[in-house]
This record gives structure tokens, C-alpha cells and sequence, in this order.
């Protein structure tokens, strides 16, 4: 005992570095547990446990800015055709948890470089052909508070009549609207954005990710569709929805004459709009022009704000459609029935 403790007070370093070398073992079989054990319930902050194959869910913690902070909300990740994307889950009336995906901040900024390119007419270099825009909206890749107004509103109303009803969503985007409406119950849902990443992102998420055994395909048909090529004729459906894709006065403008086809036709219109969109009044000049003496208006609805990082290009700071959690935010909507079109104007 006495040479023992002869020994440790003369060589202090050796204990020191045994104990260095032990600890590093340790450390690096843990490591080595956790890499393979990426779908348990451990999480590892600011690290993604998968990557890169088509259908593989990934899980992601923020990181905290220091290690007072409380551990920030882990997300489960999903790569689509090497976008990757977070889930998002949304409470809609009657309906319940609806999942969704967007772009994370990454994402979003290929997406935005594409759309610059695509601009500037310039080709886009190192990245993958399906990571390229059609027409250079990034929008369509995140979601949007109107969306949630709109599907709350569609739940409410309608209830005995959907499994015999087509819907039509114009400008999809990420597509919490349609997904709710085939969860509903209604008998077709057609989903359509001028973007095809939009549309890929729709279909992970009505396959995948809203029920162990649902497989929403089989009710949900995406297609492109530009609202402002007025040459090609909609879609036939029994409503007609559109949320946020008033951006500027052009697709304000073309909304209105897309509602005016729909109810010319016997369809019923809901539209809803986030706070600040330009295209807003551009809309009801326009469709009071084609339909003089029209009674329509918006109304508030509450929708929901989103939450999650955006892309200043995408949405700016200073937005109100976006908060650090999300909250009750006033939305405008409006409902519109074949009804209100006056009978001069029905033709």
C-alpha cells in the first residue's frame, strides 16, 4: 500500500492519462452507439442522424446559444429529391393533426439561388436538376397562416356533402389545405401549383406522413396549373380554394378572373389572405370590373401564424405571418357562391 501511494504521489501524469485514455473510449463508443441508433429516442442537439436517401425520415434539435437555454423543439427531417424538409404539424377543425413539410433554411436557400438564376437567365451550377425552379418561385416551398384559415373554414361547412365533392386548391404550395379536405373525406382533391417542387413535397406528405396505414394518394391528383395563363381552362370542381397566392397585383388580378370561371360555372369560391399582400386590392377592383354590382368581401378568419426559419427573399423579418411560436392571427376570407353573381353578369 505504502509503494502504492509512493507511487502515485511521484507519478502523478500517469493515473491522469490512463484516466484521458479510458474517457476517450468511452466517449467514442458512445458515439459510435448513437450514430447507429439514429431513429431511437436520443437526440444529439444541432445534428441530423441521416441523410440523402429518398423516404428516410431524419431528426434534428436546434441548436441552443448557450447551455442555459432551454433545449429547443427536435424536428423530424425528411429528404425529398435531396430537399430537405421539416415536419410541421397543424390542428385544423374537426380534423385534427395535419402533417405537412417546408424547406429548411438550406433548402430554401438553393431554392432562392435557383430563382435568381432563373431571373438573371443564368444557368444554375451544382445542384441537382430536380432542385431547379419552373418559373422562379421559391414561396411554394414553406407554408403560409392562410392556409390554416382556409382549411379551418372549408371543415366547418359542407360536412354531408364531401364524399360526393371535387375540390380544386389553386396554388397548393405545401399543400395543409388539400390534405386536410382528403382527410375530410372529400371524394377528389385536386391540388395544383405552377412549381413541380411544391407539388413533390405534397405528395411525400399525403403518402407518408399522415397516418401509419393512410395513403392519401389515392384521393389527392397534383397537376401544374398557372393561374395567369388564362388559356388553360380549370379543372371541373365543386369548390374552388386558393390560399396566400396573392403576392403581387398580376396574380391578384388573375385570381379574380379564376373566381369568376369557377362561379360562372356553378362552383363555389373561398379565398383567403394573409395580412400586406399587394395582389389584395388588385383582386377586388378586378373582380368587381368583371362582375359589376358583385356582392362580395372579405370577412376575418382566424388562421395561425408560422413558425420556423425563413429566407429574408422568401419572407422578411419584419412579416407578420411568422412569430417564434406560432399564434392567432386575423386572416382575410371570403366565400362566394355561384349565387351572387347577378343574373346579367351570370353569362
Amino acid at each position: 500500500m505504502r509503494w502504492t501511494m509512493s507511487y502515485l504521489h511521484r507519478f502523478p501524469t500517469i493515473m491522469t492519462m490512463l484516466c484521458g485514455s479510458l474517457l476517450s473510449k468511452l466517449l467514442l463508443d458512445a458515439e459510435a452507439f448513437l450514430s447507429s441508433c439514429h431513429t431511437s429516442s436520443a437526440r444529439r442537439t444541432g445534428t441530423a442522424y441521416s441523410y440523402g436517401s429518398h423516404g428516410y425520415p431524419l431528426y434534428f434539435q436546434a441548436k441552443s446559444k448557450s447551455e442555459d437555454v432551454s433545449p429547443q423543439p427536435t424536428y423530424m427531417m425528411h429528404d425529398v429529391d435531396d430537399i430537405t424538409c421539416r415536419e410541421v404539424s397543424i390542428d385544423v377543425d374537426t380534423v385534427g393533426p395535419v402533417t405537412i413539410l417546408e424547406a429548411t433554411a438550406e433548402s430554401q436557400e438553393v431554392l432562392v439561388d435557383a430563382a435568381l438564376a432563373l431571373d438573371d437567365e443564368e444557368e444554375v451550377v451544382g445542384g441537382p436538376p430536380h432542385l431547379q425552379l419552373d418559373v422562379g418561385d421559391p414561396y411554394g416551398s414553406v407554408l403560409w397562416p392562410a392556409a390554416s384559415a382556409v382549411a379551418n373554414h372549408l371543415m366547418k361547412s359542407n360536412n354531408e356533402d364531401r364524399n360526393r365533392h371535387t375540390l380544386l386548391e389553386l396554388g397548393t404550395g405545401t399543400g395543409l389545405v388539400a390534405i386536410s379536405a382528403a382527410i375530410a373525406g372529400y371524394k377528389t382533391v385536386i391540388a395544383t401549383d405552377y412549381e413541380s417542387v411544391p407539388l413533390r413535397l405534397l405528395e411525400y406528405s399525403a403518402s407518408k406522413l399522415n397516418g401509419v396505414d393512410t395513403d392519401l394518394t389515392s384521393r389527392i391528383t397534383t397537376s401544374k396549373l398557372d393561374i395567369c395563363d388564362f388559356g388553360v381552362p380549370l379543372p371541373d370542381a365543386d369548390i374552388v380554394v386558393a390560399a396566400d397566392i396573392m403576392y403581387e397585383p398580376k396574380t391578384g388580378r388573375a385570381t379574380a378572373h379564376r373566381a369568376v370561371e369557377a362561379l360562372r360555372r356553378g362552383s363555389r369560391v373561398v379565398i383567403g389572405c394573409s395580412p400586406g399582400r399587394p395582389g389584395r386590392p388588385a383582386f377586388l377592383e378586378e373582380l368587381r370590373e368583371l362582375i359589376p354590382g358583385i356582392e362580395a368581401k372579405f370577412d376575418d378568419a382566424e388562421g395561425t401564424t408560422c413558425s420556423g426559419p425563413r429566407h429574408e427573399l422568401i419572407c422578411g423579418k419584419d412579416s407578420a405571418s411568422i412569430s417564434e411560436k406560432p399564434k392567432m392571427l386575423l386572416v382575410a376570407l371570403m366565400d362566394l357562391s355561384p349565387d351572387c353573381v347577378p343574373a346579367a353578369s351570370s353569362t
